[in-house]
């Protein structure tokens, strides 16, 4: 009887473990996938406090009579004092110094802004 009773602890030992790793295999790919769509959601959100950004900026220059984008982000555009960055790699958002519009420097798949 007792042989028996060590077998069945065993036999649901097994059991829970293989549960165990089943749902770990089903959850870890998931995990990455979340990671990639945050990482895409904070560089179209970096896109846009560069946006923002470069407006005042080109609002303060229609102020003194110039109608153009500034050369360069600076840190003193943001209130942080940091210039956005993509959380790929940490390059600075770049942008169009025509139009003012932003974008990720590493063209990533999904960190295209729809407008």
């Amino acid at each position: 009887m007792k042989k028996r009773k060590i077998f069945i602890v065993a036999k649901m030992t097994l059991v829970i473990f293989f549960l165990i790793g089943l749902f770990s295999a089903l959850a870890i790919p998931k995990y990455f996938d979340l990671n990639k769509q945050n990482e895409a959601c904070q560089c179209c959100a970096n896109q846009i406090v560069v946006e923002t950004a470069l407006t005042l900026a080109y609002a303060e220059s229609l102020a003194v009579g110039s109608d153009q984008f500034p050369e360069q982000l600076t840190p003193d555009m943001f209130t942080d004092g940091k210039i956005p960055t993509c959380p790929i790699d940490g390059k600075p958002i770049a942008f169009d110094r025509k139009t003012g519009k932003a974008y990720c420097p590493n063209h990533a798949e999904g960190h295209v802004r729809s407008y």
